[in-house]
C-alpha cells in the first residue's frame, strides 16, 4: 500500500463493515473519491480498529484528510469519520539550527510571536528525532519560524510541542496540518495558543449532531385495553410511495411473532400509515415494537437545488430515473418534488446490510449524476496578485472551471466561478491559498553577455513551470544588471522549490556566448531556419546583419559546437 496516498481512520467499533466505510468516501460526503484498497488493524484488548484507505493519489489523500468529520449511522450507532494522514518517516536526516537566545530576549520575542501547539506526542522516539521530525514539517509548510520546543509531561508520559511562528496565518496553518494526523496509534491535537484544541470542538460538534435521525417510525404511549392486553400504535410517517412493500414486510413479520400477538392496520391518512400492536404483556409488546423498528425503517433522502440548479436537473429527468438499483428494486422509490426544489430518494431499511449498501451505493450515483450534470457558481475571494496568478495557473491546467472578474479593491479580488458543480466543489480555493507560497531567490550573474539570453530562456522556463502548476515571476534583466532575481508561487515544500530554483540557476551560470563572424547575409538567413528545424532546446542562434555576426547561446557546449559547424560549412558555398 502506497503511503503517500493514505489517511487513517482511528478507533473505529470492530462492527463497523470496511465495504461501508469504502461506500462513504466514494460518495459527495469526501468528493466522490476513488478508493484503491482497504485495510484493518484491529487494536489489542478492544473492539475497536484503525482503518486504513488507499485513495488513488497524494493530493486525494491531502484534501480526504481536510474535509470536515461526517457522522456515520452504522446500525446499532454512530461513529465520526475523521481521516488523518499518517507520517511515515519520522526519522528525519535534517538537524535543526536553532540559535539559543537568554530566558529575557526569548520571553520578549515570544510576546511577538504566534504559537501552534502540539499534543498527544508518543514516547517512542529520543528527543532529537522528535525535533528533527517536526522542523522538518515545519520547513515544509512555512517560509520562517522562530523556534520549536519539546517539552516531556511525565505524568501521562506524552511529550508537546511548541512551535513559535512570525505569522498568525502560518501558524493557523500549522496547526491545521497537525491536528489530527497520525503518528504510530497517537492522534495528534493542535491549536493555536489560546485556543480550544481542535479536537474539543469536534467532540462537541459530534455531540450535538448525533440526536439527528434519518428514521419517520412513532409510536404513541402504551395502553391497556378491556381485555387487559397491552397496545400501542405503531406509525410510519409519509410513507404511501413504499405502501405495499411495507404491508408485505408487516405480514411476514406477523409469521414470525406468534399467534397472540396482533399487528392491525389503523386508519391510514396523508401518507402516513398506522398499525395497532396489541400483546399479553408489555415485554412481549416491547420486543414487537423493536423488531417493527429495526425491519421497516424508511430512509429518505432530499437533495436540495436551487431554482436555476433544479431547472437544468429538469432537462436530465429521464436519464435521472434510467438509474436504478442493481437488485431489490422494489425497496427504492425516487421522485421530484418541485415545490421543495429537490429530488427524493426512499428506501425501506429492513436490517439487511447488503440492502443497505444497495441504497448507500444508489444515493452515490444519483448524487453524482447531478453534480457532473447541473452548471453552477460561486463567489471567492483572492487576495494578492500572486495569488491571482497562481488561481490563473490552477484554472488553466484543469480546463474544468472559468471566471470572471465581480471586483477589484487595491490588490484584492472578488471572483465568480462557474462551471460543474461537481469540479466547483473539488476546488477548495480558500483551503488552497492557505497552502500558497510566495519565494524570493536572488543568484548573481557570472557572465553579462548572455543577459539577453537569460531574458529568452525565461520565457520558457515560465512556460514549463506553469505546466507542472507553478507560477514563475521574472522582471527584464537590464544589461547591466549583476542579479537575476525569482519570484516563484506555489504549494511546494522549501526543499523542493530551492531544487527548481538550483536548477534554473545551474543552467545560466553554464550558459555561454559564442560569436561567429559571417558575411553572407542571405545564406545566414536559410541556416537560421536549419538551426530552428533542428528543435534543439538548448540553443538559441540569432544573426545580426549589422554586424555581420551569429550570436550563440547555450549552456550546452556540445550545441555551441554543432551551430559552429554548420556556420563554417556553409561559409564558403
Amino acid at each position: 500500500m502506497n503511503s503517500i496516498n493514505k489517511v487513517e481512520l482511528v478507533k473505529i467499533p470492530a462492527e463497523v463493515d470496511s465495504e461501508d466505510l469504502k461506500i462513504v468516501f466514494e460518495s459527495n460526503a469526501f468528493g466522490y473519491q476513488t478508493v484503491i484498497d482497504v485495510q484493518e488493524k484491529p487494536l489489542e484488548n478492544s473492539k475497536l480498529k484503525n482503518v486504513i484507505i488507499e485513495l488513488e493519489s497524494a493530493e486525494a489523500a491531502k484534501q480526504v484528510a481536510k474535509s470536515a468529520p461526517f457522522s456515520f449511522n452504522f446500525g446499532s450507532g454512530e461513529v465520526l469519520i475523521r481521516p488523518v494522514l499518517y507520517f511515515d518517516n519520522i526519522a528525519s536526516q535534517h538537524k535543526p539550527n536553532q540559535e539559543v537566545k537568554p530566558e529575557k530576549t526569548f520571553k520578549k520575542e515570544l510576546a511577538k510571536l504566534y504559537t501552534c501547539w502540539i499534543g498527544n506526542i508518543p514516547n517512542k522516539y529520543a528527543e532529537d528525532k522528535l525535533e528533527d521530525f517536526f522542523t522538518k514539517q515545519v520547513e515544509n509548510n512555512s517560509d520562517k519560524y522562530h523556534s520549536i520546543k519539546l517539552i516531556f509531561i511525565k505524568k501521562h508520559n506524552k511529550y508537546q510541542c511548541f512551535i513559535n511562528l512570525y505569522s498568525h496565518q502560518e501558524a493557523e496553518s500549522l496547526a491545521q496540518h497537525f491536528n489530527g494526523s497520525k503518528m504510530d496509534d497517537s492522534v495528534l491535537e493542535a491549536c493555536l495558543r489560546g485556543f480550544e484544541s481542535a479536537e474539543a470542538k469536534i467532540q462537541s460538534q459530534s455531540d450535538s449532531e448525533s440526536d439527528s435521525s434519518e428514521f419517520d417510525q412513532e409510536t404513541s404511549c402504551a395502553k391497556t385495553n378491556k381485555e387487559g392486553k397491552f397496545q400501542k400504535i405503531f406509525r410510519i410517517s409519509k410513507s404511501k410511495n413504499l405502501k405495499a412493500l411495507i404491508k408485505k414486510q408487516i405480514d411476514e413479520i406477523k409469521l414470525s411473532i406468534g399467534d397472540d400477538i396482533l399487528v392491525n392496520e389503523e386508519f391510514s391518512r396523508k401518507g402516513n400509515l398506522s398499525f395497532r400492536v396489541v400483546a399479553p404483556s408489555e415485554a412481549k409488546l416491547s420486543d414487537v415494537l423493536a423488531k417493527l423498528k429495526s425491519k421497516l425503517n424508511v430512509i429518505r433522502k432530499k437533495i436540495k437545488f436551487s431554482d436555476k440548479e433544479y431547472a437544468q436537473i429538469q432537462h436530465f429527468k429521464s436519464q435521472l430515473i434510467q438509474i436504478k438499483p442493481n437488485r431489490n428494486k422494489e425497496f427504492f422509490n425516487f421522485y421530484f418534488e418541485d415545490r421543495s426544489k429537490c429530488v427524493v430518494i426512499e428506501f425501506l431499511d429492513t436490517g439487511d446490510k447488503a440492502l443497505k449498501r444497495d441504497y448507500f451505493n444508489y444515493l452515490n450515483q444519483i448524487e453524482k449524476f447531478c453534480d457532473e450534470k447541473i452548471e453552477s457558481q460561486k463567489e471567492i475571494s483572492i487576495c494578492g496578485s500572486d495569488h491571482l496568478e497562481f488561481f490563473k495557473i490552477c484554472l488553466k491546467n484543469t480546463n474544468d472551471l472559468k471566471y470572471n472578474f465581480i471586483s477589484k479593491n487595491g490588490t484584492n479580488f472578488r471572483i465568480n466561478l462557474f462551471g460543474k458543480k461537481i469540479n466547483l466543489d473539488k476546488f477548495n480555493w480558500p483551503e488552497l491559498a492557505k497552502q500558497i507560497k510566495v519565494v524570493k531567490f536572488d543568484n548573481r550573474i557570472k557572465n553579462k553577455s548572455v543577459i539577453s539570453y537569460i531574458n529568452y530562456k525565461m520565457r520558457h522556463f515560465k512556460s514549463e513551470f506553469e505546466k507542472i502548476g507553478l507560477v514563475l515571476l521574472c522582471d527584464k534583466i537590464e544589461a547591466n544588471s549583476d542579479t537575476l532575481s525569482l519570484k516563484i508561487v506555489s504549494t511546494l515544500d522549501s526543499k523542493e522549490l530551492q531544487t527548481k530554483v538550483d536548477e534554473i540557476f545551474s543552467y545560466f551560470d553554464k550558459t555561454k556566448l559564442l560569436t561567429v563572424n559571417f558575411e553572407n547575409a542571405t545564406a545566414a538567413k536559410q541556416i537560421e531556419k536549419d538551426v530552428e528545424a533542428m528543435n534543439l532546446p538548448d540553443l538559441d542562434l540569432k544573426y545580426r546583419d549589422d554586424k555581420k555576426k551569429f550570436f550563440i547561446n547555450s549552456a550546452d557546449q556540445n550545441a555551441l559546437n554543432l551551430a559552429k559547424l554548420i556556420i563554417e560549412s556553409k561559409r564558403f558555398k
